[in-house]
């Protein structure tokens, strides 16, 4: 019984210390969108599928509000962007870019003044150890 034990726990210091002497993973980036308007607006991806384009699930950003997200290997993603209570009529439709693997990139969508949105591109570099929740 004890000899079990033993090796048990032989075995499970040297899986945690190869574990901890090993070298950290790259880490990949993460985009978002930051809502600088007073609308809520909604934010949707269309995906190629084909010959045809497939429209993502649309995700709702209330004013100020910040979502983020980690983003497919794909480097140009197509959006949408409109006002909920007008979510047929599209105030921005455009590629933006994906993250390169060693930055985050925050897309803060801001009103331009004629009706419309402008999206400015923030990026930051990964940071080496993830945020804290």
């Amino acid at each position: 019984m004890f000899s079990k034990l033993c090796c048990f726990r032989t075995a499970a210091l040297l899986i945690s210390l190869l574990c901890l002497a090993a070298p950290a993973c790259a880490q990949n980036g993460w985009m978002g969108f930051r809502n600088d308007t007073a609308l809520t607006l909604i934010v949707q991806e269309t995906t190629p599928a084909g010959s045809t384009a497939r429209p993502g699930k649309p995700q709702k950003i209330f004013a100020n509000e910040t979502v983020r997200e980690t983003p497919p290997t794909s480097n140009k993603r197509t959006f949408t962007i409109a006002d909920s209570t007008k979510p047929d009529k599209p105030l921005f439709t455009g590629r933006l870019a994906g993250p390169a693997p060693n930055e985050n990139v925050l897309y803060a969508i801001k009103s331009d003044g004629k009706g419309g949105l402008t999206v400015e591109a923030i990026s930051s570099p990964v940071a080496s150890k993830p945020p804290k929740r």
